[in-house]
């Protein structure tokens, strides 16, 4: 994989955070915040990094693994907090209220789409480190 590949995987993990968050933000409202926050950041990271990956910058590889590292931990914190959350995810009533709590589902989305483009990331990081330009 070369640097452009890498550049248009990263601009895709923008584009799903940025529409899992606003698929949070528009069921659960302000309840979304949260996850909507860190939807907008991974989005507007994932275009100026995807941007600069485009363009041949190395820093901007180290910065798109960096990134990956930081929101898998972050993810997994919202999606951990979302699980425990949930009072009838393993033990189903059939009587009571289904909520409009989606935050399980749009985290875990965002949480396995972060993990799959940092393990992309460090998989093919050796192609990718060695795709850049020489600057002579």
């Amino acid at each position: 994989m070369t640097y452009k590949g890498a550049s248009l995987l990263v601009l895709f993990w923008g584009i799903v955070s940025l529409i899992s968050g606003a698929i949070a933000y528009y069921f659960m409202g302000s309840f979304a915040k949260s996850i909507a926050i860190q939807g907008l950041l991974i989005g507007f990271l994932g275009f100026s990094i995807g941007h600069f990956l485009n363009r041949g910058r190395k820093q901007a590889f180290i910065l798109a693994v960096a990134g990956g590292v930081v929101f898998v931990f972050l993810l997994g914190h919202l999606t951990s907090a979302a699980f425990n959350q949930e009072q009838n995810l393993l033990f189903t009533d059939a009587f009571a209220p289904q909520p409009q709590n989606i935050s399980l589902l749009v985290t875990s989305a965002m949480f396995t789409c972060t993990v799959l483009t940092l393990l992309l990331l460090v998989i093919f990081a050796r192609s990718i480190y060695m795709s850049f330009r020489k600057d002579v």
